[in-house]
């Protein structure tokens, strides 16, 4: 695949990452209530389940997953759940949210937890793997290292999994540092608890296929 190939593939996928969905709620929210940089263990833990996604997808797990119906339903319903309840949770704490958010006490939540909250909310997704499956067939060159190729492709999701969840983080930091009110900064935080119960809803109506 020449470098044209890359550059049209890297774009697709960092476009796609782009996209406001679950995973960029929560890096958005973890920067609003913790800082930017440790919003870095969430994009981590995203980068993690998206690099896991895409090599499951490499290794043809995406087809077996797509063909069975039992067993996507189960991974897609179970992922709708959780991110309901996170949902719930954001709109039920959104108070003091904002109260960790203007002040240093923050900091005291653990990085591990915030990097497998980025994790669970990036893997809760079982179209990823679906996603990744019908993607990376197009790029891949007949005539070129196969392998080699997917290896580079997984890279590139890990990266731009990573660059855009960072990104949603330092802008939910930045939202912080503009210290609007706590009756503004509670509505954002409400506000994206809805877009996680409206994004778990929408998952658990779509079809399987």
């Amino acid at each position: 695949m020449d470098l044209t190939y890359w550059l049209i593939f890297a774009g697709t996928v960092l476009g796609v990452s782009l996209i406001p969905g679950p995973s960029t709620f929560i890096a958005f929210a973890h920067g609003a209530a913790y800082g930017g940089l440790r919003s870095l263990a969430t994009a981590c833990g995203n980068a993690s389940a998206s690099t896991l996604q895409a090599i499951a997808a490499s290794a043809g797990l995406g087809l077996v997953i797509t063909s069975s119906a039992i067993l996507f339903a189960v991974i897609k319903y179970a992922g709708a759940l959780y991110l309901i309840y996170v949902g719930i949770q954001l709109w039920r704490s959104a108070a003091q949210r904002v109260s960790l958010g203007t002040t240093d006490h923050g900091a005291a939540e653990p990085a591990f937890k915030l990097f497998s909250s980025g994790f669970t909310v990036a893997a809760s997704n079982p179209k990823a793997i679906a996603f990744f499956t019908a993607l990376f067939p197009q790029f891949l060159s007949a005539d070129g290292n196969s392998i080699g190729q997917l290896v580079g492709m997984v890279l590139v999701v890990s990266a731009s999994a990573f660059t855009v969840a960072a990104f949603y983080g330092c802008f939910g930091a930045y939202v912080r540092g503009l210290e609007l009110s706590r009756s503004v900064m509670t509505r954002v935080y409400k506000a994206t608890g809805g877009l996680f119960v409206a994004s778990g809803v929408g998952l658990a109506a779509s079809r399987n296929t």
